[in-house]
């Protein structure tokens, strides 16, 4: 919760916390930096621990990083915070895509709709809290309030009944090398990955950004509001979408493919973008709404295709670590690349239609080569 938070209020908060506003999306990209190398070691930690130990100290991670947040130490601690976190998220995440691959393929998009629909109901709430609280209470209590939400998850953690670890007798050597390696030899695993980086790249920046962006675009009538409330609203709505829409369209993408699917929610969301830079008001906010409902879905679904492709390997898990790298690179590079230009916003517009059109295209790919290549086709007939 307090990690979907900082998308929020840190952009309008970093000057109080000592932090230059051109640091912030370094801190926001930390922890997908560190997850390019804690995806790899959340894989190898499950191989050989299970799932028990990782989640408990996932669980107990994130709510320390969360208090981190609103001590007002600094650029170096917020930066450790940060990067806990991401150690944190890589382990929550590889568990989760350890059960959907394991699923038949004709509900593998459901399965994975309802997964982040759970996941992103906390986000959603963070979000939609945090602003009101935020724009009320101020900074600092509303980080308290969101890191004593955060702990409840230790004592149900703890409660789970969890499966007996395996025991493995031996494991390959292993790096995100090997993962690439696994990427590389098949054209849909090679495309799904490069799609699943632009998407996240593109969201990245948009998700970064959003707060300013409503900040320059909005007029005094809805200041009544508050930014900050206006900002959680709408990125809630990305993470809600993910619990009531998510699950929807992976069932959609199950009966009529995921890379058909993908090709009409990039299609949706270019169009959403062109309305969010050329229009205001409602019409603005309304535009960024479809954007997010259609990027959940365009989420979701990649994720449900990649694991699919994922099972076709001997260690599906590697490629699942490295599919999970390439999305943690694009959000990484995402923010950084957003406030590099955070003196000339209408350098982030043009940069937002940019980088959805490449999203189009890319998925254009994708949606050729699936059609190219019957045997790698994912849908709910496979």
């Amino acid at each position: 919760m307090g990690n979907s938070l900082m998308y929020s209020l840190l952009p309008l908060e970093a000057v109080n916390l000592g932090i230059p506003l051109g640091l912030v999306g370094v801190l926001l990209s930390a922890n997908r930096i560190i997850r390019l190398l804690s995806n790899t070691w959340a894989s190898l930690t499950f191989e050989r621990l299970g799932p028990r130990l990782p989640f408990i100290f996932a669980s107990i991670l994130s709510v320390i990083t969360t208090l981190m947040y609103g001590l007002g130490w600094g650029f170096m601690a917020f930066l450790l915070a940060r990067i806990g976190w991401g150690l944190a998220w890589s382990v929550f995440r590889h568990g989760g895509y350890l059960a959907v691959w394991s699923a038949p393929e004709n509900i593998k998009g459901r399965l994975m709709g309802i997964l982040w629909g759970g996941m992103r109901l906390g986000s959603a709430a963070s979000v939609l809290l945090g602003g009101v609280l935020y724009d009320r209470f101020g900074y600092s209590n509303t980080v308290l309030v969101i890191a004593v939400f955060s702990a409840l998850v230790i004592p149900a953690t703890l409660r789970l009944s969890w499966p007996q670890k395996k025991t493995v007798s031996k494991i390959a050597r292993s790096s995100t090398l090997t993962g690439l390696q696994f990427a590389l030899r098949n054209t849909s695993r090679r495309w799904i990955s490069i799609l699943g980086f632009v998407n996240i790249l593109f969201e990245g920046i948009l998700v970064a950004t959003a707060s300013l962006f409503l900040a320059s675009r909005l007029s005094a009538d809805f200041s009544i509001l508050g930014i900050g409330t206006l900002a959680g609203a709408l990125l809630a709505t990305r993470f809600s979408a993910d619990l009531f829409f998510a699950p929807l369209i992976g069932s959609i993408s199950d009966g009529i493919g995921q890379a058909p699917t993908m090709l009409i929610l990039a299609l949706v969301i270019f169009l959403g973008m062109l309305g969010a830079v050329q229009l205001d008001g409602i019409a603005l906010l309304l535009s960024l709404v479809c954007v997010f409902i259609a990027g959940s879905g365009m989420f979701v679904t990649g994720n449900a295709a990649a694991s699919g492709l994922a099972s076709s390997t001997h260690r599906p898990h590697l490629f699942v670590g490295f599919f999970n790298t390439a999305i943690d690179a694009g959000a990484a590079i995402g923010p950084l690349l957003a406030f590099s230009l955070i003196d000339a916003l209408a350098g982030i517009e043009y940069m937002y239609i940019a980088v959805a059109a490449l999203l189009l295209l890319v998925t254009l790919r994708f949606w050729w080569v699936q059609r190219r290549n019957p045997l790698d086709t994912i849908s709910a007939n496979v």
